[in-house]
């Protein structure tokens, strides 16, 4: 399937080169934002890196967990991953890919119906509280060491 949807942009790209009339594609029409006061609009910019820097902060700790799993710095939670990824691997291995891909499908589509709802949610929330037990890799903040040496410079 994926082959193939390769091959239909490709077809589609060369038909649109060639049998495109050689048309320019037409500019989005994006309309600004209603005029603000600077104020409001420093407000806004300071909401909205408060939110990125949530977001970098959430991904480290994703990278650093997942990085004490693949280290295997925490051995109980490593044996869980490593004997999933081995049952996934036997998965992949024996069971057509057609009818993984079905399973999976049939899953997210009938997660939220009434005879699966409640051991969906809790199947959820217990990977959820699983993963929030993984410990994030130890950090040790080091400050460079040009600082000392410049406050030194500085205050003779």
């Amino acid at each position: 399937m994926f082959p193939g949807f390769l091959v239909a942009c490709t077809l589609f790209m060369q038909w649109h080169k060639y049998y495109g009339n050689g048309q320019l594609i037409e500019a989005f029409e994006v309309t600004t934002p209603p005029r603000r006061r600077t104020v409001e609009q420093l407000l806004a910019l300071q909401e909205a890196i408060s939110q990125l820097e949530a977001q970098v902060q959430a991904a480290n700790i994703f990278l650093l967990k997942l990085r004490s799993l693949l280290l295997a710095a925490f051995p109980q939670s490593t044996n869980k991953v490593a004997a999933v990824l081995v049952v996934a691997a036997a998965a992949f291995t024996l069971v057509p890919f057609r009818s993984i891909v079905l399973v999976i499908l049939l899953e997210a589509y009938t997660r939220q119906m009434p005879l699966r709802k409640e051991s969906s949610e809790k199947l959820v929330r217990r990977l959820r509280e699983w993963w929030l037990r993984i410990p994030a890799a130890p950090v040790q903040l080091q400050r460079p060491q040009e600082n000392r040496w410049r406050s030194r410079l500085i205050s003779r």
